[in-house]
């Protein structure tokens, strides 16, 4: 029967029944699905020796005969059983060993020529094959070769996927290239069917890299095309144009209790001018900790206001949408500046029912309503909104921003963040956006003095604390987890904070901080630590955003390690939010050698940006921002340490949308588009 990319998998070499069900566990039906499963690693059996020249520790292929096989209790524990064999070939013999294996002696008669793969071991008594792999020599499917391996589940064998896989390579031929050739041509790739053979199963390390690149490639110019097809959607629709009101600006910047930055200005400058246009601004402002975004996007919201639009800033927890509200009524000392969360309703500091809120938004008397996403699900009408603001962007997704663009008129969209993120990178992750960076820090403000801390200085950093809480300021205690757990050693928030206020921090004023407090609990935990009431705050990493008390100097991070370094630096920017000196102390619990060359680096370098490039060389893909990728594509390949290939997808997209925009000489790539749009979630 002639295999095709549409053929249902049974009809492949030990697939029965069985297998075929545990494969649709893993979405896999039809032989194009199976060719579209890619292993994750590759066991390197490429090398094949003489039995002669196999030593102790070398993982290599052998290929010879057998000359006996038989099987026996082990001496010490006779319930488990040992296969041994003798293999020979025209330089010598070895002893080859299998664990409760046998069904073997059946499989491996004396005389077969067989190629085994694994690792020798002189602990058995001289030259030892212990545990390996096997194949009838000449196959070539499981030894003698770069061999992949697969994620498995349930009864799946990986010798019987690959087996499988193997015999389905040649419907890679029926796979339409969708590419254009000159592209392929200008990027040296070869045709996808080759790709996925390759990722299958590679001729050498160098054919495996030329077949990943190709995929990954795939994967990131598909996206850039995706991202360009919202650019090219959104220039279509209309939004409200903001004039730019150089002397209402002037007038507005002048209110503000600082100078501006020049990285500010400039900002500022780029946001205003792409309100100006007919289309809506899908605009990015990316800063680093304490770099005064909040006032760029004050200077934004201004614009819209004076134009008399609407304005909704968006948070994503109802911590930093409360802090967020407070700054923007001293931005805005005389207008009626609204706070919608699903535990608050005010405007300014008097609560209001919120019905009445609503009330007032359509009338058109409160325009500027800061909340989190409820804002946009709580069936909240805002009307003539001319600006959307996003806070910690990368908390929300493509979809989401999309979303937001579909009114009519659309508002102009304004994504904040401050994690930091290489250039190169927030290209690709923020495709569907333009980029407004602001490079420079507020003056005045002392650079943070860090402290990698070993065991025997933990004293004196608690020491230092209460020095710091003695002159009046105040300290974050940061730790991991909310609870103990046994699978984590790390301290919960409880446990430190029972542990501080019987022991190194005794008498002093401790609060606590997590996130499964209740909203209400955890605004007074703030409020109690704003107004000097707590001396400490022990807490998760919900202190991370939001939490803005300039009188607070130390920040104690309790299991240092286990953050990344763009995280531990948006801790770190809790502190040092005054004038005062200020200090983080990093406590890991357990140091490796990578470990501590990632700490030392937030030792040595204040940066935000230094610090992210750096975190992407030690620590490689997805740890920009913790535990969730925010925001990165569900690729099954690339990956956020592809920035060359994503620089070169980018590139590519630019160049074949600049000369074909609709994809019209290009229909096989254009379908492609518009299916992956389709069937991928961009988020």
């Amino acid at each position: 029967m002639a295999l095709h990319l549409g053929t249902p998998v049974t009809a492949l070499p030990g697939v029965g029944s069985e297998t075929a069900k545990d494969l649709k566990t893993l979405d896999v039906v039809s032989v194009r699905d199976l060719l579209l499963y890619f292993p994750y690693r590759y066991d390197d059996y490429s090398r094949t020796l003489p039995i002669a020249k196999l030593r102790h520790d070398d993982t290599a292929t052998v290929v010879g005969t057998v000359e006996k096989i038989a099987t026996r209790p082990a001496n010490k524990n006779p319930k488990l059983k040992l296969t041994e064999a003798v293999i020979s070939d025209e330089s010598g013999e070895i002893k080859v060993m299998w664990f409760n294996q046998p069904y073997l002696e059946k499989s491996l008669r004396a005389g077969t020529r067989v190629s085994l793969a694994g690792r020798m071991d002189a602990k058995f008594g001289g030259k030892t094959l212990v545990n390996p792999v096997w194949e009838p020599a000449g196959q070539g499917t499981h030894t003698g070769r770069l061999v992949p391996v697969y994620p498995l589940t349930r009864g799946l064998t990986v010798r019987r996927l690959r087996t499988a896989i193997k015999a389905a390579l040649p419907a890679t031929q029926e796979m339409e290239e969708w590419l254009p050739l000159g592209l392929l041509s200008d990027e040296g790739f070869g045709s996808e069917g080759a790709a996925i053979a390759g990722i299958h199963f590679p001729e050498s390390k160098e054919a495996l890299e030329k077949a990943v690149d190709r995929l990954k490639f795939d994967e990131l110019f598909l996206h850039q095309l995706q991202y360009a097809d919202i650019r090219r959607q959104a220039a279509k629709r209309d939004a409200h144009p903001i004039p730019v009101d150089e002397a209402g600006l002037k007038s507005f910047v002048a209110t503000l209790p600082f100078a501006l930055t020049p990285g500010q200005r400039r900002a500022a400058w780029e946001i205003v001018k792409d309100m100006g246009n007919p289309h809506p601004m899908n605009r990015l402002l990316q800063g680093d900790v304490g770099s005064g975004k909040t006032a760029v996007s004050a200077i934004a919201a201004s614009s819209a206001l004076n134009a008399g639009l609407g304005v909704a800033y968006l948070a994503p927890t109802e911590i930093l949408a409360s802090q967020q509200h407070a700054a923007f009524c001293r931005f805005f000392p005389s207008s009626p500046v609204a706070l919608y969360t699903a535990s608050q309703c005010l405007v300014r500091e008097a609560p209001v029912p919120r019905d009445e809120l609503f009330q007032a938004i359509r009338n058109g008397d409160v325009r500027f309503v800061i909340g989190t996403h409820a804002l946009f699900q709580g069936g909240v009408d805002l009307p003539k909104l001319g600006l959307v603001v996003i806070d910690e962007q990368h908390r929300f997704g493509v979809e989401q921003r999309r979303a937001l663009l579909e009114d009519d008129p659309a508002p102009h969209l304004l994504s904040m963040t401050a994690t930091p993120i290489p250039r190169s990178l927030a290209l690709t992750l923020y495709g569907d956006l333009e980029l407004s960076v602001i490079p420079d820090r507020p003056k005045g403000r002392k650079p943070i003095a860090t402290f990698l801390v070993t065991e025997g200085e933990r004293k004196a950093v608690w020491e230092k604390v209460r020095e710091e809480v003695a002159t009046g300021h105040q300290a974050y205690v940061v730790c991991p987890l909310i609870e103990e757990s046994e699978k984590i050693a790390a301290k919960s928030v409880s446990e430190t904070a029972s542990m501080l206020s019987k022991g190194d921090l005794k008498g002093l004023r401790i609060g606590m901080l997590h996130g499964k407090m209740t909203s209400p609990e955890k605004a007074e935990a703030i409020e109690e630590f704003r107004s000097g009431e707590i001396d400490v705050l022990v807490a998760t990493t919900v202190v991370e955003v939001g939490v803005d008390v300039q009188n607070a100097t130390a920040i104690v991070i309790v299991g240092a390690e286990r953050f990344g370094l763009a995280q531990l630096h948006q801790l770190r920017g809790r502190v040092g939010r005054g004038e005062a000196q200020s200090y983080c102390f990093l406590l890991p619990d357990a140091l490796t050698k990578p470990g501590e060359k990632r700490l030392q680096a937030m030792v040595e370098s204040d940066d935000g940006f230094a610090l992210a490039e750096t975190d992407l060389q030690l620590r490689g893909a997805g740890n920009l921002f913790g535990n969730a990728q925010s925001g990165f594509p569900d690729f099954k390949l690339a990956t956020l340490a592809d920035v060359p290939l994503m620089k070169r997808a980018r590139d590519a997209a630019s160049k074949l949308l600049a000369e074909d925009p609709e994809l019209s000489g290009h229909p096989v790539l254009k379908e492609k588009v518009k299916r992956s749009f389709d069937r991928v979630h961009l988020e």
